[in-house]
Parts: structure tokens; C-alpha cells; sequence
């Protein structure tokens, strides 16, 4: 566990962390992942001084100032969750990259792709945030959670060719292996052939759906309330396989602060 973070984790397949400090122990973890995540780990493990933590802060700055306060708040929470899922959960590995391949756009494509190291399965991960304003932080996170659920549902049955494309290309710069890599991008190719030929359905697919709330004056959801929540989702059966992820915190600004004093650091 990292001091500071919380983590209740049910049966059925709903994670609920919460950040109530970012204690040094996180503060080290983001600064040991950062290139990994937003670069992938293929690139970030060149050493080049342009995949360094400093010059990856500049870059995610040069991104994020220039977004509104919602694209903002997600891309916080889509940092979170790749530093916390896969902190926790290491028999998962991403084979997406946080940052964008093409410009300074939010990536088109899902917003993480995960490869299950036991399984070898492929797991797609919708992120979405918020802040509760004068709902209560359940009520909030249930609202993210449909709202996750609906977008990848959506990309799921799509035919958007470049869609999965993104996805091919993210995990060849992710995989190392070569071996690996070659397995994950057959994968999706014959993902993208069936979107291609309108035969892509929602139900083929394991989905993570995420659920980032900055709670402000709000008491935090428990773990039990958002199991519920994730129960009520996973009844519906339009995935293959469903996890579910709160993630929870005051205030976003507590961690771009972090971010940036980083950044500025030396």
C-alpha cells in the first residue's frame, strides 16, 4: 500500500481508491513512472534526455495549459489512474501511451489500453472526471461511471478505422519485447478488422471503466456504495469482462501544484 492512498477492492471487480495525502511514497512512484506512462516504456527506457522526467513535465505542461478545465481535469485523472492502477495491480501492463503520437491533442483513440500479463487479454479503459459541486461524491461517481460506459461502449461498436489504428500504433511504442509486441498488435489488428467490416461489438470486449471525482467539501464514497454502483453496470452485460475504478480526491489542484513545482525544481 502507498501512504496516503486507500484502496478497497471488492469481489466483483470495482476498485475504489482514495488519495488523502500526496505522500512522498506517491510523490516517488509518479516521479520513477512519468516518461514510462506518458511516453511509453519502450521510448522512456532509451535514456534519451528528451524522454527525462524534467523534459516529460515540460511537455505535459505544454499540453495541459492550453485545455479547458474539464479537458484538464481529465487528463489528471487519466494520469492517476495509470500511476495507481498499475501500481497496485501489476499483473496488468499498459500498452497504450499517455501522450498523444500525432500533436498536442488529447489522444483520439481509447484512453489506455491494458494487457493482462496471465491472460494475455486485452483490456480497454475509459476515464472520465468531475467535481461533485453539491452532489455527493457517490452520485457523482455513479454519473462518471454511465458516462464512461457510454463513450467506450460507443467506440467499441464503432467502424472508426483509426480508432483501433491508434491503438495498434500505441502499443508498438509501449511493448518492448518484441515478442510481445508483435502478439498485442496482431490482437488489435483483428479487432480492427472486424470494426472495419461493421461486425464490432461492445460485448467482445473487456472494459475498464474509471470514475475520477475531486470531491471538494464532499465526504468520500466508500467502496461498498461504489461496488454497488459498478454491480448495476456489470448486470447490464455489454461487455466481455467489467472492472470498475473510483478514484477519489479533494481537489485536482493538489496535484498539478506537485506537477509543477517539479517542474520547476532545479
Amino acid at each position: 500500500m502507498l501512504e496516503g492512498v486507500q484502496l478497497e477492492k471488492s469481489e466483483t471487480g470495482s476498485l475504489c481508491f482514495t488519495i488523502e495525502d500526496i505522500s512522498d511514497e506517491l510523490k516517488n512512484v509518479i516521479r520513477a513512472r512519468l516518461s514510462e506512462i506518458c511516453h511509453g516504456a519502450a521510448k522512456a527506457s532509451r535514456k534519451s534526455v528528451i524522454y527525462s522526467y524534467k523534459k516529460t513535465l515540460t511537455a505535459f505542461f505544454d499540453k495541459f495549459d492550453t485545455k479547458s478545465a474539464d479537458t484538464q481535469k481529465g487528463m489528471i485523472g487519466e494520469l492517476l489512474t495509470h500511476v495507481l492502477f498499475l501500481h497496485y495491480e501489476d499483473e496488468f501492463r499498459a500498452a497504450s501511451p499517455f501522450f498523444n503520437m500525432e500533436e498536442d491533442s488529447i489522444k483520439k483513440g481509447f484512453d489506455l489500453v491494458l494487457h493482462h500479463k496471465g491472460t494475455g487479454e486485452i483490456w480497454f479503459v475509459e476515464v472520465k472526471a468531475g467535481e461533485c459541486g453539491v452532489e455527493t461524491s457517490i452520485n457523482k461517481l455513479g454519473g462518471l461511471l454511465s458516462l464512461a460506459k457510454n463513450g467506450l461502449k460507443a467506440a467499441l461498436n464503432s467502424e472508426r478505422n483509426t480508432l483501433w489504428q491508434n491503438a495498434v500504433n500505441g502499443a508498438s511504442l509501449v511493448i518492448q519485447d518484441s515478442g510481445l509486441k508483435s502478439q498485442i498488435e496482431t490482437l488489435l489488428e483483428s479487432f480492427n478488422e472486424k470494426a472495419v467490416a461493421g461486425e464490432s461489438a461492445s460485448k467482445d470486449y473487456n472494459a475498464v471503466l474509471v470514475a475520477v471525482c475531486f470531491s471538494g467539501g464532499q465526504a468520500f464514497a466508500t467502496g461498498a456504495e461504489f461496488e454497488g454502483r459498478h454491480t448495476t453496470q456489470k448486470d447490464m452485460n455489454e461487455f466481455r469482462d467489467l472492472m470498475s475504478i473510483a478514484l477519489q480526491k479533494d481537489t485536482i489542484q493538489s496535484v498539478v501544484d506537485f506537477l509543477r513545482t517539479e517542474g520547476d525544481d532545479g
